[in-house]
């Protein structure tokens, strides 16, 4: 598939199935308006849906309330959370047809829409208050409750935590720029909107994996920001150029922390990675081998949807390389008209000469010859990889310029392997081809 045509189909499949409908940026401006008119011009909208990197469906909200300047000495969560849960109970109208729990945790007031006893949507509001502090935009720095920057996955364990600690007032607290993050992303998004794109489909992908292991921990926000340091860096970066260099990048991603929070200079946004195990890094690791290699293969299943399907590869040996490896995108030209031929040498036994068919059945303990026929591409190197079966005493599957890693190659163990040969130009694989190699033993 060329870069084009790829490029094309992950922007329609964003726009077709992840950007949130009218009916749901509906149901959020009604919400917030609701919510403004019961707190005041103290509100805020924030996270994923304010900075458009929200995905459908929509199932929660977040809303700063604005509370004033903060002073510790004069404030107590429980007073704070009290008052704002008891205006929203007096004051607040429900646009919506669901009914409505509202709930308090230990640092926010959680109001619930309910359906027929399934709750349908969900309003964080997170009270906040102003540090004195201003970012690089002019915009208010807050100090907000340390929870938030937990997921929601996790906020309800988390409130139960902390309502069990002895905590100063002081130290319940945080300073964001939620308005920093929304500026910047507004920013970009007006340079490039590709990273909202980007952002969204990464996301999903993060999101299937979790809901296949939930020990999968990689975290929305962290993405999201590792992605827009990529377009500051790469402003002319399409979706597909950003995508690929995110997952090649993973490893170095999850190393260790390295985005520092907008509010507080000291601190990161992915701290989180330094309490990673190395299992949990390992399928990470996993997860995104398991994109990439459906992404070198998707021009001959060209489908998004199979793409962010959640999927965990464990190489077969330490010598299992891919081109993504090498950071090496493949975009195949239409027309590839070059194919492998297997010269199988005569052995010694009236075992003569032949050339392999396209199954690729053969007796163990031959020795064969792989090279290139056809059209040639117009091409700067040609690189060789030998897969052995996974099963095999020897899986194999590295990657060699010009020529395979043992040439002539030696049949020796059953399975059924193949050997590729990629076309590379520019650093990007443009033609290839694949010959298949089956090994019985019965045939020795």
């Amino acid at each position: 598939m060329r870069k084009s045509e790829l490029t094309s189909l992950l922007r329609e499949y964003v726009k077709n199935n992840l950007s949130p409908t009218k009916a749901e940026q509906d149901l959020v401006t009604s919400l917030y308006a609701a919510f403004k008119s019961t707190l005041g011009d103290g509100c805020l909208l924030i996270g994923s849906y304010a900075r458009f990197t929200a995905s459908r469906p929509l199932h929660d909200l977040d809303i700063l309330f604005v509370d004033g300047k903060f002073d510790p000495n004069n404030l107590h969560p429980q007073t704070i959370l009290t008052n704002l849960q008891n205006n929203i109970q007096r004051n607040f109208q429900n646009p919506t047809k669901y009914q409505t729990k509202i709930s308090q945790q230990t640092h926010s007031i959680t109001v619930s829409f309910f359906e027929n006893g399934q709750e349908k949507f969900a309003v964080d509001i997170v009270p906040a208050y102003t540090s004195g502090s201003k970012n690089e935009y002019g915009d208010d720095v807050y100090w907000v409750p340390e929870i938030l920057k937990t997921g929601k996955r996790n906020r309800q364990a988390r409130y139960e935590e902390f309502s069990k600690t002895k905590k100063s007032e002081f130290e319940w607290w945080l300073k964001s720029d939620p308005r920093g993050y929304i500026k910047a992303a507004t920013d970009l998004n007006l340079q490039n909107s590709d990273f909202r794109k980007t952002a969204k489909l990464v996301k999903r992908w993060k999101h299937n994996c979790k809901s296949e292991d939930a020990d999968f921990k990689l975290k929305s926000f962290h993405i999201e920001q590792a992605i827009f340091a990529i377009y500051k860096q790469n402003p002319r970066f399409d979706i597909t150029d950003a995508i690929f260099k995110f997952f090649c990048d993973i490893p170095a991603i999850i190393a260790r922390p390295q985005i520092k929070d907008r509010a507080d200079q000291g601190k990161f946004i992915d701290e989180y990675v330094s309490s990673l195990t190395d299992e949990q890094k390992e399928k990470i690791l996993q997860a995104r081998d398991h994109f990439l290699i459906k992404l070198e293969n998707l021009s001959e299943s060209p489908s998004v949807a199979d793409l962010l399907k959640s999927g965990f590869h464990n190489r077969a040996s330490n010598t299992e390389a891919y081109l993504f490896d090498s950071r090496i995108p493949v975009f195949l030209e239409k027309e590839n008209t070059f194919r492998i031929q297997g010269n199988v040498l005569p052995r010694d036994g009236g075992f003569r000469a032949k050339i392999l068919d396209a199954i690729g059945l053969i007796e163990v303990d031959r020795k064969i010859e792989f090279r290139i026929i056809g059209n040639k591409p117009d091409a700067d190197l040609f690189k060789w990889k030998v897969k052995n079966d996974d099963n095999s005493e020897q899986p194999r599957g590295e990657i060699t310029d010009h020529q395979t890693l043992r040439d002539p190659e030696h049949s020796l163990y059953n399975g059924n392997h193949f050997t590729e040969c990629y076309a590379i130009k520019d650093g990007v694989c443009i033609a290839r081809a694949k010959q298949k190699v089956i090994l019985k033993s019965v045939f020795g």
